[in-house]
């Protein structure tokens, strides 16, 4: 099993899929809300740094600090835990 990555462990530039929004049912509703879900594609446009960091997600830019980026969970391009490398 992989190490868990989480968007606070990204580099500016990097692009990457959400796994999982870690938190309570009030956090899972504001990532919900702003788009972050299971699934989605994510690129760091600032940061992250101490302060947090910009995600582009969409169309849209959004702002978030340590403490939310911290509970995002990602995983990069290629990293598809369902792909084993083995031929069928």
């Amino acid at each position: 099993m992989n190490p868990s990555l989480f968007v606070g462990d990204l580099k500016l530039g990097d692009s990457a899929r959400v796994r999982d929004v870690t938190g309570g049912s009030g956090m899972q509703q504001r990532m919900r809300m702003l788009g972050i879900r299971r699934g989605t594609d994510i690129r760091v446009v600032h940061g992250p740094g101490q302060r947090g960091a910009v995600l582009q997600v969409g169309g849209a830019r959004i702002a978030l600090g340590w403490g939310v980026i911290q509970r995002i969970e990602v995983e990069l391009p290629g990293a598809d835990s369902r792909n084993t490398g083995e031929q069928a």
